[in-house]
């Protein structure tokens, strides 16, 4: 104890005041570990909201049960199933038909909700919705156009609703632990009533199975498989929640992969700040030591500032971090068939205590690392004049072993990305950053060499800078690098990213052909139904102007805990599939005698073409020749496409759920499309949703811009890596200059003019600059067409390298904030009072 209490006695009259003499250097060191952080914070936040509400309402729903028998397709499963499970399945205490779905209430997306009385089985949600709505005795006559809301709808008990073709009215409104049931923004029908307005006649999306106490989930799950026989998936009610993760894959893995490379970078700049924080303190240090002071009490000390430093850059960073993850939150674009769940943002306890233990690590590994390297140099050497320890080169050794390791390492990133399938490809892009700063060590003295170099060219000025840096390698390698990661992240998030978006874009021809669409989705979202209303299509078909009318529908499937997309196609139709496969896989496909699919769900099932694919579906399970595999974005996990008649005639589902309209030549275009607009304005679906009306260019824009809003949060980490490189290199150079007091003085007092003094530190800043410009194209030019590798794994989307000329203004940025950042400690450094210079540290 008494060991504890000296060591904290030396914390706080050492270092923390030395510390506070130094607020500049505190202040900027701090914002690194800062902003470290909060990339954290932000990046776990975002992933934990995307799939907490649609958990929350999943859990809200499901409750008690354990086994579900969910739909194939959207068409559902078949009622009267229920009534099987209940006669066969003898140790299920509640089976519960369960109709999810959303419909419009005052133009906004609500979710509907329909079972029957058993649903006070479920859930401690729905017992609050169902049994508050139903004390004051409501009979079936009520509910069969009544319906309970909650209080998150607006709606007022006894006002009339109108969905679709029904009036309906509310005849309760509950709040309270309901609330928690999507924030309370939901529908809740009775089943024949949620039936009609979803439009799965006799069927529902799912039973639920509540178990008896000591049930064994196994075999009540055995037991439904046989009732079931096919007809419907048996599976866990969680897997919407599965299902939820890999929705939106391209926001998902471009998102993983910067983080993981920016967590790279964040913990190197970390060690650059310690580093130079720590050598700034070798002469105060020495001092202590020739004074009789022990290396390992001050080892032990300056560990225990460095964890001060973490607690308090991890603290400061939360809240960044949180406000950071909901900007972010708001940018990404939501699952289309959780159309009227709330997603809110959620951070999960953990998530802090990571952020801050993780900024504490960095920090005391950063530290351990600087103060070995101050403690190798004996006290009286420390307090010469100078940067002599700083000058000490590395070991050769040591130099030649970290240039096969990180030879190794780049190599083995390209070893990784090409041999691994599926997501765990992203790993290759930590690995090739760490690689990278690991070989760039190995050659750190060619970089010093280069920097000497670059500054001679500077006349006078940068000869005396180009010996200064010759001097202190170390804080010249860290500078450079600072620099370097700045240009390459720049470079290589950017440019992967804006081919990743050309590539959508590409993949998605003649997805824009069409000159109208009529949609029962907004363009921006799959049009997965309700299909629409036969009037519809035969009015559109009259309209003068409008030369043929192509039918589609969109569908899904689920695969196990996996859910595909699948697109039926009729002759005249255009669509991407159709574009990219051969001639003779689309006319197979068009003629119902095959099925193509996306590179990702044909991974996904281990098919080729030419394998024959067993596809479950509510009519029974159907063989099909794979005629083709193509390059298609990937959507949840892996897309479809066979004929129109086949998918009406597998799923059940007649109709179409949109329409792709081509003009007569010399049509009015803007007549056509009011006339058009007025037939789906007459005919809403019946969910009561609206029908939209745009041209394929819209639809092809809007598909676009939710790719782009997809990088929206990858772009947004790579500023937030980019700020932390800005001010990490703002913090070396200010402390580069307060190394420097004694000898600058020194030269002041020799008769060297403020202006040459302050070219000196502008040259030395300078050639910086130009060699860190040139590290960092070309580590970040690797790191670009790693990134479109690893993106072409993940997504399985052919993307092509295409440089990003833009990207030079990274390099004119980081250029600039060099040699700016470099003003004031130039500054500074002129107007030094020579005595106060020589006398210091």
């Amino acid at each position: 104890m008494r060991a504890l209490r000296a060591a904290v006695t030396r914390i706080r009259v050492l270092g923390l005041r030395e510390l506070a003499s130094h607020r500049l250097r505190v202040i900027t060191s701090l914002l690194v570990v800062m902003v470290s952080s909060a990339l954290l914070v932000a990046v776990l936040s975002v992933y934990g909201s995307l799939t907490a509400s649609v958990r929350d309402f999943n859990e809200s729903i499901s409750g008690d049960a354990t086994v579900e028998v969910a739909a194939i397709a959207d068409s559902g499963v078949d009622d009267g199933i229920a009534a099987e499970l209940r006669r066969e399945v003898k140790q299920a205490r509640a089976v519960v038909p369960i109709v999810r779905g959303s419909i419009a209430v005052d133009g906004q997306p609500t979710v509907l909700i329909g079972s029957d009385y058993r649903v006070t089985s479920l859930s401690a949600q729905l017992r609050a919705a169902v049994e508050s709505g139903t004390e004051e005795g409501l009979d079936t006559r009520d509910l069969s156009d009544g319906v309970i809301v909650g209080a998150g709808t607006g709606l007022t008990q006894g006002q009339s609703v109108r969905v679709g073709d029904r009036d309906l009215t509310v005849l309760r409104v509950v709040g309270g632990d309901a609330n928690a049931l999507n924030g309370g923004r939901f529908v809740f029908a009775y089943l024949p009533l949620a039936q009609e307005l979803s439009g799965l006649h006799d069927a529902v999306d799912s039973i639920l199975l509540v178990p008896d106490a000591g049930a064994d989930d196994g075999r009540m799950r055995v037991a439904a498989e046989r009732v079931v026989a096919g007809r419907a998936s048996v599976v866990d009610p969680g897997f919407r929640v599965k299902q939820a993760e890999v929705a939106s894959s391209v926001v998902r893995d471009s998102t993983l992969l910067v983080s993981l490379v920016s967590l790279v970078i964040a913990a190197f700049l970390i060690f650059n700040t310690m580093n130079m924080a720590v050598a700034s303190r070798r002469q105060s240090l020495a001092m202590v030591r020739a004074l009789g002071g022990r290396r390992r009490h001050l080892a032990a000390d300056l560990l225990g500032e460095a964890v001060v430093f973490g607690l308090v850059g991890g603290l400061l960073g939360v809240p960044v971090g949180m406000l950071a993850g909901r900007w972010a939150l708001g940018r990404v674009p939501v699952d289309s068939t959780a159309t009227g769940v709330q997603v809110g943002y959620s951070l999960a306890p953990y998530i802090p205590a990571a952020a801050v233990a993780a900024a504490v690590v960095a920090c005391v590994a950063a530290t351990t690392l600087a103060a070995r390297a101050v403690f190798s140099v004996s006290p009286v050497e420390a307090m010469v004049p100078g940067q002599a320890a700083d000058a000490e080169p590395h070991s050769r050794r040591l130099l030649w072993v970290c240039g096969l390791l990180g030879a190794g390492s780049v190599a083995a990133s390209w070893v990784i990305v090409r041999t691994v399938d599926g997501r765990p490809a992203i790993l290759a892009g930590a690995v090739y950053a760490i690689g990278g700063l690991v070989a760039l060590f190995a050659v750190s003295p060619l970089l010093v060499a280069a920097v000497g170099r670059c500054a001679r060219w500077f006349a006078g000025p940068g000869r005396l800078a180009a010996v200064n840096s010759e001097r202190a390698p170390r804080r010249v390698w860290a500078t450079v690098m600072t620099v370097a990661v700045a240009v390459a992240v720049g470079i290589g998030i950017s440019g992967s990213l804006s081919n990743l978006v050309g590539s959508i874009s590409g993949s998605l021809d003649g997805l824009g052909d069409p000159d109208l669409y009529v949609s029962s989705q907004e363009k921006e979202s799959i049009p997965l139904g309700p299909v629409l209303a036969p009037e519809v299509r035969r009015d559109a078909a009259k309209v003068p102007g409008v030369q043929e009318v192509a039918g589609g529908q969109w569908a899904s499937v689920n695969i196990g805990n996996a859910r595909a997309l699948v697109q039926g196609l009729e002759p005249g139709a255009d669509a991407p599939f159709l574009r990219k496969a051969s001639p003779e896989a689309a006319q197979a496909t068009l003629q119902g005698r095959g099925v193509m699919l996306s590179r990702t769900l044909a991974r996904l099932l281990g098919v080729e073409t030419g394998a024959t694919l067993t596809l479950a579906t509510p009519s029974g399970p159907r063989d099909l020749p794979v005629v083709d595999t193509v390059n298609y974005v990937s959507m949840d996990s892996g897309t479809a496409a066979v004929s129109l008649d086949l998918l009406r005639e597998m799923f059940h589902r007649p109709g179409d759920t949109y329409l792709q309209l081509t003009f007569a030549p010399g049509a009015d275009t803007d007549a056509v499309t009011r006339d058009v607009a007025g037939i789906a304005s007459a005919h809403p679906s019946v969910a009561g949703t609206a029908l939209h009306v745009y041209t394929g260019e819209e639809a092809l824009v809007a598909t676009q811009k939710t790719a782009e809003q997809s990088g929206a949060f990858t772009v947004a980490i790579q500023w937030i890596v980019s700020g932390a490189a800005a001010v990490a290199l703002l913090n070396t150079l200010l402390l580069s200059v307060l190394e420097r007091r004694r000898e600058i003085g020194v030269l002041r007092s020799m008769g060297a003019a403020r202006r040459f003094v302050f070219r000196m530190v502008l040259a030395e800043a300078g050639a910086i600059a130009i060699v860190g410009a040139v590290v960092g194209v070309v580590l970040g030019t690797g790191l670009h067409v790693l990134s479109d590798e690893i993106l072409a794994e993940t997504t399985s989307i052919d993307i092509v390298y295409s440089p990003l000329w833009s990207s030079i203004g990274y390099v004119a940025v980081s250029a600039v904030l060099c040699l700016v950042g470099a003003v004031v400690p130039a500054a500074r450094a002129s107007r030094l009072n020579i005595t106060d210079a020589i006398a210091s540290e």
